[in-house]
């Protein structure tokens, strides 16, 4: 009788480890050791399903950070306002984003010394940035926003989102992620309206 395939228990279980292992280590100090203890496997199961560091870190990040873009995609179709699918993005959004604040900063770190990781974070802001445009432009085009350049709107509020997660990163007393970036948001979009 052949054994149970348990890949779809056994790989989330390793990258959600991962992830702890990496935020409280970092990815240098981490070792596959650790991941393993974490997940409360053998070190061998680990390597069954990844080979090494980097190609769970790309899983992570095609888990984590593709999803975004997904997400962000399907709100771009549904119905309703520019504006009030942006917010809702940014509503349903920026819990998960402030629960992985350290990965994805531990993410763009490694990023400056691993071309693979910086080729995928760059693919995912070119993707992310392409579809704010979109957004920006659709505002545009329905008349809800003034003439604008697309591009540098997207910028701006890709820029706004990044900035209050790294703000809530280094002084979360004081920095209330959803508040502040829902805030901001409605005075980036005052001033995009198309009174």
């Amino acid at each position: 009788m052949p054994k149970p395939d348990v890949s779809a228990e056994r790989i989330p279980l390793i990258l959600n480890s991962a992830i702890k292992v990496f935020s409280k280590k970092g990815f240098e100090a981490a070792r596959m050791e650790d991941i393993a203890k974490t997940a409360k496997l053998s070190v061998g199961g680990v390597y069954w399903y990844y080979k090494s560091k980097e190609e769970i870190i790309i899983a992570i990040m095609e888990q984590l950070i593709d999803k975004d873009v997904k997400d962000l995609r399907a709100l771009l179709e549904a119905e309703g306002s520019v504006r009030a699918r942006l917010e809702a993005y940014i509503s349903l959004s920026i819990e998960a984003a402030q629960e992985y604040i350290p990965i994805t900063y531990e993410l763009y770190s490694l990023a400056h010394r691993n071309a693979k990781v910086k080729n995928h974070i760059r693919a995912f802001l070119q993707t992310y940035h392409s579809v704010l445009e979109q957004f920006i432009q659709q505002g545009i085009d329905r008349k809800e926003f003034k003439s604008a350049n697309a591009r540098e709107a997207a910028l701006t509020l890709a820029s706004l989102y990044e900035g209050t997660l790294e703000l809530t990163m280094l002084d979360p007393e004081r920095v209330d992620a959803k508040k502040t970036l829902l805030g901001s948001f409605k005075l980036l979009m005052n001033g995009f309206a198309n009174k």
